[in-house]
């Protein structure tokens, strides 16, 4: 039986450019999202879940809920590195939390971030089951508290 504090993951490295940056080069809010969506859809890769696969099927993860909690600032040329985990599987939704740290930095905590998604079939719009068989290959993720 798999560790309970096991959650499947995946590490993402993101450069902060001009455009991620206010005027005093500090990273603005919105970027962060930018960076936890490259980060997700790089862990959904690694789940078996690719972007080609997405629009075959037309079976999507939309975003429902965000939640983020900046602890540190980071600054225009710092590299971000990205620790995305799944962290909860239901039928419908699932769970992705993220830890945002600046590389080269003793590894400074910028932000913790957890999103909540639903699988929806396009082009209807519709919830759908979740594609994958992430119950089955994660179960302690099954119901797991938030």
């Amino acid at each position: 039986m798999p560790n309970l504090a096991e959650l499947p993951e995946s590490e993402s490295k993101i450069k902060v450019f001009f455009f991620d940056t206010d005027s005093c080069g500090v990273v603005h809010n919105i970027a962060y999202l930018r960076f936890v969506e490259v980060a997700r859809s790089e862990l959904a890769e690694k789940l078996g879940w690719p972007l080609k696969e997405m629009e075959r099927t037309g079976l999507v993860p939309v975003v429902v809920k965000t939640e983020i909690d900046y602890k540190a600032p980071a600054r225009l040329g710092d590299e971000v590195q990205i620790i995305s985990r799944l962290s909860r599987v239901e039928k419908v939704r699932f769970q992705i939390e993220f830890e945002l740290r600046k590389e080269n930095s003793a590894g400074q905590l910028l932000a913790l971030c957890r999103q909540t998604l639903a699988c929806v079939k396009l082009p209807e719009g519709k919830p759908a089951p979740i594609p994958l068989n992430w119950a089955q290959i994660y179960p302690w993720l099954v119901g797991r508290k938030k």
